[in-house]
């Protein structure tokens, strides 16, 4: 079982997706990946949507944003280098989304940052408001 985690500095939304995807295609059996990554002013969709109903592509690419498709499904969310994305890859019998979310929690209170499961799939800093 090996278990690695990968941290990359490219901020290019299609190069971040084309690697979690392969990661999920290639990971051993029994091991995990945590793939730490973040595109820079990307509007990314998930597979079945449509992109000229969840964002305003012109405007989009007109400030130099990009349009990103996942091969996964989920609603379409905005990414800048204000947020961190984290993909935990690891056999369907491992995945536990409140471990994984409490696996970045444990680090940050090591650094005395605070943070709280938001929303559906979000972990937020917890400002105490």
């Amino acid at each position: 079982m090996m278990n690695r985690l990968i941290v990359t500095e490219c901020v290019d939304p299609w190069t971040n997706l084309a690697v979690e995807e392969t990661l999920c295609d290639t990971q051993e059996a029994g091991g995990a990946t945590m793939y730490l990554w973040q595109n820079k002013n990307t509007v990314v969709i998930g597979r079945s949507q449509n992109a000229w109903k969840e964002c305003r592509v012109e405007l989009l690419e007109g400030e130099g944003g990009k349009l990103a498709r996942r091969s996964s499904g989920g609603g379409a969310v905005f990414h800048d280098l204000g947020n961190l994305n984290f993909t935990f890859v690891l056999p369907r019998e491992g995945y536990d989304l409140s471990r994984q979310f409490s696996v970045i929690a444990n680090a940050l209170s090591r650094f005395e940052i605070c943070s709280v499961v938001s929303g559906r799939n979000d972990l937020v800093l917890d400002t105490g408001e």
